[in-house]
C-alpha cells in the first residue's frame, strides 16, 4: 500500500485545491482540443508535493502521450549538458506510440546554466509534436530566458478544510474510520502538502487506533528524529541503535523530554501488561526533573536507564 501513488489524481476533476490554476488549464484543454491553441512549454511552480508533477502527468495524458514517449528527468540528479542534448536528440524525433512526446524536467532549478542554456532554442522553436513541463520549487533559480519561454502556473499549498476532505475520503476508501484529532494532527504535521498527508496517513492507518494520535502528533518533519527514537525505545531496541538514534537528534533536550513523556503516556494509556509496566517506567525516568542543566547528558542517562533497566 502507498496511498500517495494509489490515490494519485488522474483527472482536473480529481485535483484537491488550486482552482485558479486547474480552471485556467481545463479552459486551455476544453473540447475540441485546439492543439495549435496548446502551449509548449509550461512551468509549475510551488512547494514540494503540492501537485506540480501530477498535472504535468494530467497534460501529457491531455495531449495524447503514450508511456513510451513521456520523458521524466529529475534535474536534481541529471542536471549537465549532456542530459540536455539527449533531450533535444530525442525532442527531434517522432513519438513512438502516441501524439506527442511530452519532456517533464523536474526540479530544474537545480540544472547547471549550461543545461538551462542548451534548452533555450528547443524551448523557443519547438518541433509540433514536443511539450516541456517544468516543474520547480524554486524559479528565482532558472534564467530569465526559459521563464520567458514558458506558461507559468502556481500550485499551492491545500487548505486545512481541503486536506481534511483528502485524508477522510482516502481513509473511508480503505475501509477505515479516523478520530477528528487523529486527522486534525495529520493535517497540522502535512503543510499544505497532500502528498505528505497521504504518507503520514498510510503510517497512521498501520497502527491500531490507541497509538494513531501520538503517532501523527510526531510525524511533523522536526519531530520525525524523535518519533524514531521513541519506537526504538518502545520496541526494546538495543543500547547501540538508540545510542545513533541519539546523536543524530538536533532538537534541545529538553524539547525531546516533554516529547517522549507525552509519547509514553498515550502508549500508558491504550496498554496494559507489560507494556504499560514499561511505559509508566519511561515515564518516571523522563519525569524525574528538567534537561535544561543536564542537557544531552540527561537525555542520554534517561534513554539509557530505559534501555537497560527497562530491559
Amino acid at each position: 500500500m502507498t496511498l500517495y501513488l494509489d490515490y494519485r489524481p488522474d483527472s482536473w476533476e480529481n485535483f484537491y485545491g488550486n482552482e485558479t490554476t486547474l480552471s485556467a488549464l481545463t479552459a486551455m484543454f476544453k473540447k475540441p482540443l485546439k492543439r495549435e491553441s496548446i502551449p509548449h512549454a509550461f512551468m509549475f511552480y510551488g512547494p514540494t508535493g503540492c501537485g506540480k508533477t501530477t498535472l504535468a502527468r494530467i497534460i501529457a495524458f491531455k495531449l495524447g502521450c503514450d508511456p513510451l514517449d513521456f520523458m521524466e528527468i529529475n534535474a536534481s540528479n541529471n542536471r549537465g549538458i549532456d542530459t540536455a542534448r539527449e533531450i533535444i536528440q530525442i525532442a527531434g524525433t517522432m513519438p513512438m506510440n502516441g501524439l506527442s512526446r511530452v519532456f517533464l524536467l523536474d526540479e530544474v532549478h537545480m540544472a547547471t546554466k549550461e543545461f538551462q542554456n542548451a534548452l533555450l532554442k528547443p524551448l523557443e522553436d519547438t518541433p509540433p509534436h514536443a511539450y516541456f513541463i517544468l516543474c520547480t520549487t524554486a524559479p528565482e533559480g532558472i534564467i530569465v530566458a526559459i521563464k520567458n519561454r514558458c506558461h507559468h502556473f502556481k500550485v499551492e499549498p491545500l487548505s486545512q478544510g481541503q486536506l481534511g476532505a483528502l485524508i477522510t475520503g482516502v481513509a473511508e476508501a480503505e475501509g477505515q474510520e479516523l478520530e477528528e484529532d487523529v486527522t486534525f494532527q495529520i493535517i497540522s504535521a502535512s503543510e499544505g502538502s497532500p502528498r505528505q498527508a497521504l504518507i503520514i496517513l498510510e503510517k497512521v492507518l498501520s497502527l491500531p487506533e490507541s497509538e494513531r494520535l501520538v503517532a501523527a502528533e510526531f510525524e511533523s518533519p522536526e519531530n520525525a528524529q524523535t518519533i524514531e527514537l521513541c519506537r526504538a525505545l518502545i520496541k526494546r531496541a538495543q543500547w547501540k541503535e538508540i545510542a545513533k538514534l541519539l546523536k543524530g537528534i538536533q532538537d534541545e533536550p529538553e524539547k525531546v523530554r516533554r516529547a517522549v513523556l507525552g509519547y509514553f503516556n498515550t502508549v500508558l494509556l491504550g496498554s496494559w501488561g507489560a507494556q504499560a509496566d514499561y511505559a509508566a517506567l519511561v515515564i518516571e525516568l523522563f519525569a524525574k526533573g528538567t534537561f535544561m542543566y543536564s542537557g544531552k547528558a540527561g537525555l542520554t542517562h534517561a534513554c539509557y536507564m530505559a534501555a537497560t533497566v527497562g530491559g
